[in-house]
């Protein structure tokens, strides 16, 4: 099975994006991912059938629908197997564990850097001709995932300059001509406030915050399986916002941003449920061995 190097595979399995650029409803493959990042690999990265089976049935699949993306996921290559007895189990991949961690670091990670910026720019000036439309789209979207906004013509910022790595693997992926990547300060004339609103509007992304604040519920500890199917079901609506929040520095960001509140009540429940997580892990785990 050939699988994408580990330097350039996209985050977007991870995170919830199609290939289309959309974020729709989270599939028995999309959740079952969310598992894999929350409860399988902290927990070691491997498990049986009916763990899997059993974590997804929390979220109301069904045992048919979790085998086919348990197999399908396996295809992928997201895990491999082996029969234990009449069992078997899985073990997540070198490809797909290196997503998963990468993927933490942008989820957990959204809405909690608060240093300072110094002003600088990553700038990408990458033109791709009309008659081109689906390498733009493609261009386009993996972009977006890597946290760049458009200023139109082809130029392309971000305010994370330590994105440059990624944003040079997706141009040379893509094999987009002419492609230029460079850092730069802005001079006394504009506003970066200015800028960062021209390439991300901020008032859709704002609506999505405050529906997702409008959503939680008290963060009181159920039992452990109850608190589990709702501690995966905020990870898996979390998951989705790195897509389409460039995670801008707190300069850039405008006043009383809800993202900032977002992020906070996110990690005190992910905080408050996550051990309770685990322990429904290990006990599962036990009861098939």
């Amino acid at each position: 099975m050939l699988l994408p190097s580990i330097d350039v595979a996209p985050l977007a399995p991870v995170l919830g994006l199609r290939q289309d650029g959309d974020v729709g409803i989270s599939s028995a493959s999309d959740l079952l991912i969310t598992v894999f990042g929350e409860l399988m690999r902290p927990a070691g990265g491997s498990a049986w059938t009916q763990t899997l089976v059993a974590a997804l049935g929390l979220l109301d699949v069904e045992d048919k629908a979790a085998r086919q993306a348990i197999s399908r996921l396996g295809a992928k290559g997201w895990m491999t197997s082996e029969r234990v007895g009449r069992k078997s189990r899985w073990q997540l991949t070198e490809w797909a564990t290196d997503l998963l961690v990468r993927g933490a670091d942008r989820i957990y990670g959204l809405g909690a850097d608060d240093h300072p910026w110094n002003g600088e720019w990553l700038v990408l000036l990458a033109s791709v001709p009309e008659t081109h439309r689906p390498l733009r789209s493609r261009l386009a979207v993996q972009l977006g995932w890597a946290g760049f906004g458009t200023l139109g013509q082809g130029v392309w910022v971000s305010p994370r300059v330590e994105r440059e790595r990624e944003a040079a693997a997706i141009v040379r992926d893509l094999d987009v001509e002419g492609a230029v990547l460079f850092r730069s300060a802005m001079t006394d004339i504009g506003s970066p406030l200015d800028v960062a609103e021209r390439a991300w509007p901020p008032g859709p992304l704002a609506c999505q915050y405050e529906a997702f604040l409008s959503q939680l519920d008290n963060p009181a500890i159920l039992n452990d399986a109850a608190t589990t199917r709702r501690l995966i079901e905020l990870v898996d609506t979390w998951r989705r916002f790195p897509l389409i929040d460039p995670d801008l520095p707190r300069e850039l960001r405008p006043a009383d941003w809800p993202g900032d509140r977002a992020a906070r009540e996110f990690a005190m429940r992910r905080s408050a449920w996550a051990s309770s997580g685990a322990d429904w892990w290990a006990a599962i785990e036990r009861s098939f061995e």
